[in-house]
């Protein structure tokens, strides 16, 4: 009977013990995030509930033995790394404690130029009458010449492109900063369904081009003395590990 009980015993811990394993690990791949704010208005709105893939940017360093991984043609990363369009979740540039939820816009070597409400990737106007709350109401970079993205960098922008502190204000963010991708909302129950990533497309219907390697153009790098701007922003709180501020 002693045995009996104790094998019972042993049958419940171990079953404890997989799910704690199993949780654990589910965790370092997706985690479960709560927006808060409106500058990715209309794609994701204030207090939705989003699950985000961590693992999409996993970033891994095996030296001289890279060739053994796949996918190692985007930098470090294993999975090929942010593309143009992808919802992401990253650490705020200012204060890593912070996490923002934005849109690839430029990955690095594309130029970028924003002005008279339109933005434009390597010459190509984009067509965002599909997902973005209102034009830009401003100019990028200031001079008004295009900017290129800085290697391991990434141009991100709020859908609510004139309520949203992105790369317009603290410039392209450094790709070490990522979470991860936005791949899929659950709450509200009426909204259900994607994380509203999707493929860039210029007014003339064709998917957005790598800039042309003949352009030769400076390179503008981010400031590093450049503070954030205090402006509505959209932040996301990690609910298993407490939402922030």
């Amino acid at each position: 009977m002693q045995r009996l009980r104790y094998g019972a015993t042993r049958d419940v811990l171990e079953t404890v013990l997989l799910a704690l394993i199993v949780f654990l690990l589910a965790r370092e791949v997706v985690q479960n995030f709560q927006v808060e704010g409106s500058s990715m208005s209309p794609t994701l709105h204030d207090s939705d509930f989003v699950l985000v893939n961590k693992f999409a940017y996993k970033q891994v360093d095996m030296g001289p033995f890279d060739f053994l991984l796949p996918g190692r043609s985007n930098g470090e990363f294993l999975f090929g790394g942010p593309s143009r369009g992808d919802v992401v979740v990253f650490h705020s540039p200012a204060d890593p404690t912070r996490d923002f939820v934005k849109r690839v816009i430029g990955e690095p070597g594309d130029r970028i130029q924003i002005s008279n409400g339109e933005v434009r990737i390597n010459g190509q106007q984009l067509d965002e009458s599909q997902y973005i709350l209102s034009d830009p109401a401003y100019r990028y970079p200031q001079p008004g010449m295009p900017a290129v993205v800085p290697p391991e960098h990434y141009f991100v922008l709020g859908d609510n492109r004139n309520a949203s502190q992105d790369s317009h204000v603290f410039g392209p963010i450094h790709q070490r900063l990522f979470v991860g991708e936005v791949i899929f909302r659950w709450l509200p129950l009426d909204a259900i369904g994607g994380g509203g990533s999707r493929d860039l497309i210029a007014i003339d219907g064709s998917v957005i081009h790598d800039p042309d390697e003949t352009d030769v153009i400076e390179v503008r790098r981010p400031s590093p003395d450049r503070e954030e701007v205090d402006v509505p922003t959209l932040m996301l709180g990690a609910v298993l590990a407490g939402t922030t501020t």
